[in-house]
């Protein structure tokens, strides 16, 4: 009897989500199954990475915040090249700088945008 193995069809992408991410397809050369295993990925460690940059700014730890901002913006560049991964990299300056408020300000005005990509990617993902 042949060996079974079970695969788990991935899930469609929406025409919207194919909009979205358009560019990040073209990445991955159209390659949607690549994608969602991608966003899997992104979606599971976007979140702690946040919380951990956000918690070095609050404690004044900016070598820590740069090193930190520098991975989630690889992470998400997968994603997506413009706003708002693309304000990270100010905020890296700033960090390595050590100018805390403009790290500060940074973070407040590119965090939201950051919570709305990680959501979207994480719908990506299924």
């Amino acid at each position: 009897m042949p060996l079974q193995t079970t695969h788990r069809q991935p899930k469609k992408m929406t025409e919207s989500q194919r909009q979205r991410f358009s560019a990040a397809l073209s990445r991955v050369a159209g390659d949607e199954e690549v994608l969602e295993m991608l966003a899997k990925i992104a979606a599971e460690d976007a979140p702690g990475l946040m919380s951990q940059l956000q918690d070095h700014i609050q404690q004044g730890e900016l070598a820590e915040a740069a090193k930190v901002g520098h991975a989630l913006k690889g992470l998400l560049s997968t994603f997506e090249t413009g706003e708002p991964v693309s304000e990270l990299q100010p905020l890296i300056d700033a960090a390595r700088a050590g100018d805390e408020a403009s790290v500060t300000s940074v973070h407040a005005s590119v965090r939201p945008q950051l919570n709305t990509l990680v959501t979207e990617i994480g719908e990506l993902a299924g």
